[in-house]
């Protein structure tokens, strides 16, 4: 949009609060893997295991999150309103804005999405007249409301006042050209992903052969006390090392997974949104993408021969 004005969310407490926890999960998840190394077989290896698949889990919803904080930013124009949380994007007319307010001065409660926290409040809830408010907000006391026929949105610039004099004036003033409604969803990008086969052959592939690879380290694990890890200087096997650190293959393989996929999904973003005039720019960023991924699937293959020649070796 054309001489807009951009507005964001208090930012730095929920970035530090994001980081602050993606930092205690790799904790968790690095103790976990300790644990299992110096642990016998036996349920207690499974509790740490879990500890370890929990954190591998929760650190990429949360590294989105905080992602989402970081690029998210309401803008306004004489065109209309631009709202963006993430990957999530609302293109409003300047005519479809009904009212605009803080929640505060609603008189009526405005039910809050079930899980949310400072830095992150996301989400939908339904009102009694059959609308829904959609949250895209970082800080529950500063919540701006902005009604349109069809939804309330929720968000919460930190300069509130100016956020809705600048609204005001602009509604007066009505639209030069009226910006075209648009609704952008995460949803939409993984679909857009998942219908571009050499993207959806090569995350499935990593994906499997993951799977794969967790399979037949539990199996093997509970049928060897011990196995042989490393190698001595003259090639022959090192001494033998408890089995239940097999798993560190799969957990390594995890890490390289998740780390490549999402990197890979950023690059073939930066790619979808290149202009058509930089070909070979768009070109470079989903080729890098399209490298992650094979990387990733690479990598479990790896791992895989990995096990296999210990077991022959053992």
């Amino acid at each position: 949009m054309n001489e807009a004005s951009v507005f964001h969310p208090d930012r730095r407490f929920g970035l530090a609060l994001h980081s602050a926890f993606i930092l205690a999960l790799a904790a968790i998840g690095v103790w976990g893997v300790f644990q299992i190394i110096q642990t016998e077989i036996g349920p207690t290896v499974i509790l740490y295991l879990l500890a370890v698949l929990t954190a591998l889990g929760l650190i990429p919803v949360l590294a989105y999150r905080a992602y989402s904080l970081y690029r998210a930013a309401y803008v306004l124009g004489r065109e209309g309103m631009r709202l963006r949380w993430g990957l999530r994007i609302e293109d409003i007319p300047l005519d479809q804005v009904e009212w605009a307010r803080p929640a505060e001065k609603l008189g009526v409660s405005i039910p809050k999405p079930r899980l949310y926290w400072t830095g992150s409040i996301v989400g939908k809830q339904p009102l009694n007249d059959g609308r829904q408010v959609e949250f895209m907000a970082s800080n529950a006391s500063q919540l701006i409301l902005i009604s349109t026929p069809a939804m309330i949105y929720a968000v919460s610039p930190h300069d509130s006042e100016e956020f809705l004099n600048l609204l005001t004036r602009l509604t007066e003033l009505g639209p030069l050209a009226p910006l075209p409604a648009r609704s952008v969803y995460p949803s939409l990008f993984a679909a857009v992903v998942w219908n571009t086969k050499p993207a959806r052959y090569l995350i499935l592939a990593g994906l499997v052969l993951s799977l794969i690879l967790l399979a037949w380290a539990s199996f093997v694990i509970p049928t060897r006390l011990t196995i042989p890890f490393g190698f001595r200087p003259d090639g022959a096997p090192s001494d033998l090392v408890p089995s239940g650190q097999l798993l560190l293959f799969p957990i390594a393989n995890g890490i390289f997974f998740l780390a490549n996929v999402i990197l890979g999904l950023f690059l073939f973003r930066r790619g979808l949104e290149a202009a058509d005039s930089s070909l070979p720019e768009k070109q470079a960023y989903l080729t890098m993408a399209y490298v992650l991924w094979g990387s990733a699937a690479l990598t479990a293959g790896i791992f895989l021969g990995a096990i296999f020649f210990i077991l022959q070796t053992g």
